[in-house]
């Protein structure tokens, strides 16, 4: 009977390990971005606000004739 710590076993452990531990880690991102944005503000949520444009069109000035 071949030992069950064997280089396959342990690189399956390990990969198991990390997908949980990253997806346990996208959660908490989630909340912590929830939080942060209070809690429903996406950037499709921001108004855009256009600045209106007030140049000054030059006039010349008036003469006294």
């Amino acid at each position: 009977m071949r030992g069950i710590l064997t280089e396959k076993n342990i690189v399956i452990v390990l990969f198991v390990m990390v997908f949980v531990i990253f997806s346990l880690a996208e959660k908490e991102t989630k909340k912590i971005e929830q939080l942060y944005n209070g809690g429903h503000t996406t950037i499709k949520n921001f108004p855009v606000v256009m600045p209106e444009a007030k140049a000054k069109i030059p006039t010349a000035p008036k003469s006294s004739e």
